[in-house]
């Protein structure tokens, strides 16, 4: 190949990296200036909180939050995320439910444990911050890959499950086919492009995570049509705070995820909620996780993406409080399940 040739190549290269970083950066502007007065309001930190500090069998300590009072609902958030992605439950919900939500171990204010970040170590975390807190006949809902963790929870804890909940509530999230360019995204919502634009501009990654068009561009994947801003900018510092060992290890244990053979052995209530719009699970996926388990209702939700309890808080809300409405008089009694 001739200098020319070379040239021309490398000018290809350059022009086509100018074009996505200016690319990302006009779509990040646009959405990190999109106000949504709807919805806005109830990312705000929400008040009358207690923490916690529970810490599990294998020395983690878990941060937990919860406020009201009430019938528990307890929320798992997905990779990445912290325990404050559930704003808008804590603020729609907790007038008439005790809600309960935590950050994942390695993520936020938990600290690891001997086990690390897998799906088998946050299920059995969801049964003793259960009994840390006294929680019995609680709706518990995981989004993602707290989602996985919840469909562990409800396989190796059977018995303990049956005792304490009376629905699950899977959002956005699967059973098993997770393949590695899906998990990509879990893991800083387009993290490689990013990577890739950082080599090309001899910037680190760190710098292009700052706040800003290109950063909100890429955490714009998590979400369907019309995000607010605010949540942009929310999820991206979740991301931008979780130790690179933490993402590591959770893909590795979403790579293994598969509960094919054994979910439908859950027979309580589920449901199962998706966003149309949702890039990272896809709906398809929704549909296969609500087919293995018995009791299951899957709810599709138009324009929705992958952090429906941002996007459609209001709609999630309701779900919840028709869910667990029903789910009492729908579960069986534990006497009759054995371990």
């Amino acid at each position: 190949m001739d200098r020319r040739t070379v040239g021309l190549a490398a000018g290809v290269v350059g022009v086509a990296a100018i074009a996505t970083a200016v690319g990302l950066r006009l779509g990040g502007r646009r959405v990190r200036t999109r106000e949504r007065p709807d919805i806005d309001p109830l990312l705000e930190p929400p008040t009358g909180l207690t923490h916690h500090e529970v810490p599990t069998s294998d020395g983690a300590i878990l941060h937990v939050v919860e406020a009201g009072r009430g019938r528990p609902l307890v929320l798992l958030h997905g990779v990445t995320l912290q325990w404050w992605t559930w704003n808008p439950l804590f603020h729609l919900l907790s007038d008439r439910f005790r809600v309960i939500a935590w950050d994942m171990r390695g993520h936020g204010r938990s600290t690891t444990g001997h086990d690390g970040v897998t799906l088998d170590a946050i299920g059995r975390d969801l049964a003793e911050v259960l009994d840390h807190l006294n929680a019995t006949d609680a709706i518990v809902m995981g989004h993602s890959m707290g989602g996985m963790a919840l469909g562990r929870y409800a396989v190796d804890h059977r018995k303990h499950c049956l005792e304490h909940t009376s629905g699950l509530v899977f959002l956005a999230t699967a059973a098993t086919e997770l393949t590695p360019h899906r998990v990509t995204p879990y893991l800083g919502a387009g993290a490689g492009a990013l990577a890739g634009i950082a080599a090309r501009s001899d910037l680190p990654v760190e710098h292009l995570w700052r706040p800003g068009d290109v950063s909100a561009s890429l955490v714009r994947i998590a979400f369907g049509k019309n995000p607010s801003g605010v949540a942009i900018e929310a999820v991206r510092q979740m991301i931008v705070e979780v130790p690179a060992a933490t993402s590591i290890e959770a893909g590795r244990s979403i790579l293994a995820h598969d509960l094919t053979d054994s979910l439908a052995r859950y027979e309580g209530p589920a449901l199962v909620i998706v966003g149309a719009n949702d890039h990272l699970t896809a709906p398809r996926l929704a549909r296969r996780l609500a087919a293995l388990i018995p009791q299951a209702e899957l709810v599709e939700l138009p324009d929705v993406g992958h952090q429906v309890m941002q996007e459609a808080p209001r709609r999630l809300a309701q779900l919840i409080e028709t869910f667990a409405a029903t789910a009492r008089a729908a579960h069986p009694r534990p006497a009759t399940s054995p371990a």
